[in-house]
């Protein structure tokens, strides 16, 4: 019986691990796309190309922070004011916890600016107790409890910076709040100058000056200081090498797939003459041979970067030319890339440039109903099917062995019969 199972069991065997190592084989190819997938999202938005580097030649005194939106340039910024808030501080009480209306509450009545005035309820009559209730109100201001010495603590409110938030905070108790000689700082709105242009604002945080930078002012500058705002370059370049990179590594293991005399454990060769391997391998170099789908006026395609195949298929890059064309074109590589768009859908129909376009077509190359989940499927169901052809062969062989040892059975008694047919006779 074994005799008679051995070859047919191990042919079933072979079928199993033949198909086994092609879902390996796909899994590589999907992992591969993946990787390739997400060099591409480092370049499919047109703010993975807006990214700045600032300077500032006083930056203790003034920076910037730069959006994505934020245009390269250079200013010349001179800080002549910087915002500041009201602070006010109270009388001098004797600790944290002293009383100051007889153990009942109280109400603040706080006003800023121009605006109506607001009701601050203090429930615990103590120092302590009116920073409580201050802080527990969302109208703008803040409060601290300072211990000036073993005897002496003192309340400080501090208001938002602007001239128009300075605030008036009065108490049917004595607090010393509504004292001028308790004012530590008066109100001052940020006063600063952008190439030549005066500007005045409340805060130190100014935004709505140039689209895309804020500027923070933290003290007044010796003369102008210049911020200087220039791309990173060396990111985008960075992120191109890593889509190089990607599709390296995506055509290396898809030459170890294809290629039957290779050595490679658990995948090597499994897909040798599938049509698979070179059906992929025309899209994905499609995706950087072909034109952008949002071309610029002096870069059409990733040709136009640096980006080529030498003769054994492999991509390379060109940094000298990519440099060149950063520096003189950057406008129309990011077009070329990314389409001027942001945060485009995978299921968008509008064009999305090379990158964009290539997210959307390894994104269908990838999905459940596509031709490698497909074949994976396919694969799988064969791994299925040659299971139960393994156990169709066991239940016939357990039938066989049944009716080898009813026949050695019978045999041996016919043996049986014999022997004592022969000692009889040899007996008369």
């Amino acid at each position: 019986m074994e005799a008679t199972r051995e070859p047919r069991k191990a042919i079933i065997d072979e079928k199993i691990t033949k198909s086994e190592a092609r879902i390996s084989g796909y899994s590589v190819i999907k992992f591969s796309l993946g990787e390739l997938k997400t060099a591409f999202q480092g370049l499919n938005d047109l703010s993975d190309f807006a990214s700045l580097q600032s300077a500032s030649t006083q930056s203790a005194a003034v920076s910037v922070v730069a959006s994505p939106t934020a245009a390269a340039g250079s200013y010349q910024v001179e800080v002549e004011k910087v915002a500041k808030a009201q602070r006010t501080a109270s009388d001098n009480f004797g600790g944290s916890s002293t009383k100051l209306n007889s153990g009942n509450s109280f109400n603040l009545t706080l006003t800023v600016g121009d605006g109506d005035d607001q009701t601050i309820t203090v429930d615990t009559d103590t120092p302590a107790g009116v920073v409580a209730a201050i802080n527990g109100t969302d109208f703008g201001i803040t409060a601290q409890l300072i211990q000036i010495d073993d005897e002496t603590w003192k309340i400080v409110v501090t208001g938002a910076e602007g001239e128009e938030q300075n605030f008036e905070l009065t108490a049917p108790v004595d607090l010393g709040f509504d004292d001028p000689d308790n004012e530590l700082q008066a109100v001052q709105n940020a006063l600063f100058t952008v190439n030549g242009l005066s500007i005045e604002r409340t805060t130190n945080s100014v935004s709505d000056v140039i689209d895309g930078v804020t500027f923070n002012l933290a003290t007044i500058t010796t003369g102008a200081a210049r911020i200087d705002l220039t791309r990173d370059k060396s990111g985008i370049t960075k992120k191109i090498e890593d889509l190089v990179t990607a599709y390296n590594n995506f055509e290396e293991n898809l030459k170890i797939l294809g290629d039957r005399t290779s050595e490679v454990e658990e995948f090597g060769g499994v897909l040798a003459g599938d049509s698979l391997l070179q059906n992929i391998r025309s899209q994905v170099r499609a995706m950087l041979t072909a034109d952008s789908s949002t071309p610029g006026t002096n870069v059409t395609a990733p040709r136009d970067v640096g980006l080529s195949f030498d003769r054994y298929g492999v991509l390379q890059l060109d940094a000298d030319k990519l440099a060149t064309q950063l520096q003189s074109n950057f406008d129309d590589v990011a077009m070329m890339f990314s389409a001027g768009t942001n945060n485009q859908s995978v299921y968008s129909t509008l064009d999305g440039g090379v990158a964009g376009d290539a997210v959307q077509a390894l994104d269908v190359m990838m999905r459940s109903t596509g031709l490698i989940d497909q074949q994976s499927a396919n694969a799988t169901s064969q791994v299925e099917r040659f299971k139960a052809d393994l156990e169709k062969l066991e239940e016939q062989m357990e039938k066989l062995l049944e009716r080898y040892m009813r026949q050695f059975s019978a045999m041996e008694s016919i043996v049986g019969s014999s022997n004592s047919l022969r000692e009889s006779l040899k007996g008369t």
